[in-house]
């Protein structure tokens, strides 16, 4: 089977839902965001500050184009990995993606629980209203690239039901 690659906003669920199905399928588990850290030997607002955003964006694309196919891979890709580039396209190319949509509201929740301090787009620090305004505009503007996907499901889905919407695109590729 295909690598598969999962994809939605930053606390959407990708890590943690890649990392039991990746498990449940005898995948290796790859969290992009860990990857390029290692990579570039800072952190991710490391990057941002001293580099920029735009440097991250070509280092991300980079890191996702040198994935192979059927390596037997579930990638978590950075939230905004798809909405660079031609990544979307390379994934759709190279894997099966799977879209976690959880709403901004539950986002937002799920952001001011974290203790993570890693997105440095996403300013935790400001009040919540405008927190959940730029969560909001930003889910808007990358609903589209994300809902090119080949599987869209709710972000509190479970293996099981993962699975099962697997095994349903693998017939149809069969």
């Amino acid at each position: 089977m295909k690598n598969i690659f999962l994809v939605g906003m930053p606390s959407s669920g990708k890590s943690t839902l890649g990392r039991q199905l990746a498990k449940a399928i005898g995948y290796k588990f790859v969290d992009m965001d860990e990857l390029i850290e290692r990579l570039e030997n800072q952190t991710i607002p490391e990057i941002f500050k001293w580099n920029g955003e735009n440097h991250f964006r070509e280092v991300e694309s980079k890191i996702l184009k040198q994935f192979s196919p059927n390596q037997k891979l579930v990638i978590a890709t950075g939230g905004g990995v798809p909405c660079f580039f031609d990544n979307m396209d390379f994934i759709k190319a190279n894997g099966i993606s799977v879209f976690l949509n959880v709403q901004p509201e539950d986002l937002f929740k799920r952001i001011k629980l974290s203790d993570a301090n890693n997105r440095p787009l996403i300013n935790k620090s400001s009040n919540n209203q405008a927190l959940l305004e730029d969560i909001k505009k930003r889910h808007e503007t990358r609903l589209p690239f994300y809902m090119r996907a080949d599987i869209k499901i709710d972000g509190s889905i479970e293996v099981q039901q993962l699975l099962w919407l697997l095994d349903e695109i693998k017939e149809k590729q069969s």
